[in-house]
């Protein structure tokens, strides 16, 4: 199959970034492990998947229905665009309520990852190959619900 054109889906999830890996000591404390954080704590001191794996799940499955080819192999530049919720202090009843721009966290290169990571081996061979790309967070208007919108374009 050649390449396309381009590759555009939206993922409709509330943005998740990649957790950093955390390290533990091994063998008495002489040495550390590595190891991706896959669960998290409850208040209740049971544990529960983190939402990366939820989040990766519903970007593959996305990416999946928009592209039916093998993974590319060529350079790739990778645009999203990440959609958080509006926080109750920033929904009015009266006043217009257009996207604004999303400047905490979580950090746009972690969720960069998150989307790069789930998408390695079904529309990329890795993702070493995208060597371009814009990251925008923004704060959804009044009227939208949080999704991520991906375009990848083979730069070929």
């Amino acid at each position: 199959m050649s390449n396309p054109k381009q590759i555009r889906f939206v993922v409709p999830a509330v943005p998740v970034s990649q957790p950093r890996p955390r390290a533990t000591l091994a063998d008495g404390g002489e040495h550390a492990r590595m190891h991706e954080v896959t669960s998290i704590k409850s208040s209740d001191g049971t544990r529960k998947p983190h939402p990366i794996a939820a989040f990766k799940a519903t970007v593959k499955l996305m990416a999946s229905q928009a592209y039916l080819g093998s993974p590319l192999s060529c350079p790739l530049r990778v645009d999203a665009v990440f959609v958080f919720p509006r926080t109750q202090s920033q929904i009015w009843k009266t006043k217009p309520m257009p996207r604004m721009l999303h400047f905490k966290k979580p950090d746009r290169d972690n969720l960069d990852k998150a989307v790069l990571d789930a998408l390695t081996g079904l529309l990329w061979v890795d993702d070493a190959q995208v060597c371009d790309g814009r990251i925008t967070k923004v704060i959804a208007a009044g009227d939208e619900q949080p999704h991520v919108v991906v375009t990848v374009t083979p730069l070929t």
